[in-house]
């Protein structure tokens, strides 16, 4: 999991925003390929959109971009952790990540 930006701190409070979140998946890939079935959040978890990446004979790695965009508040509750909760073919929940810092 990655984001950007790395930092809010450039930004003042009540700035609108785009925040990227970015998943990479490494696959062990059969050679039939498949399909990874998995939600992203973009609230540490409190909401969640389910999607699904297919994966073809080969590959290995498959990335998954997603975004939250809005005015950064005043109490610095968003950009909150956003990851993803993948359910098959495994069970596994990424790291979360988010920007750095507070606004100004």
């Amino acid at each position: 999991m990655s984001v950007t930006p790395s930092t809010t701190s450039l930004w003042r409070c009540g700035s609108y925003i785009q925040v990227t979140y970015n998943a990479v998946f490494h696959i062990v890939s059969g050679p039939n390929g498949g399909t990874i079935v998995f939600s992203y959040t973009t609230n540490n978890g409190r909401s969640q959109t389910a999607e699904k990446l297919t994966i073809l004979p080969g590959q290995y790695l498959s990335n998954y971009t997603f975004t939250w965009q809005g005015s950064l508040p005043g109490d610095h509750t968003y950009p909150a952790p956003g990851g993803v909760l993948v359910t098959s073919p495994n069970t596994l929940v990424s790291q979360m990540v988010m920007p750095a810092g507070k606004c100004r």
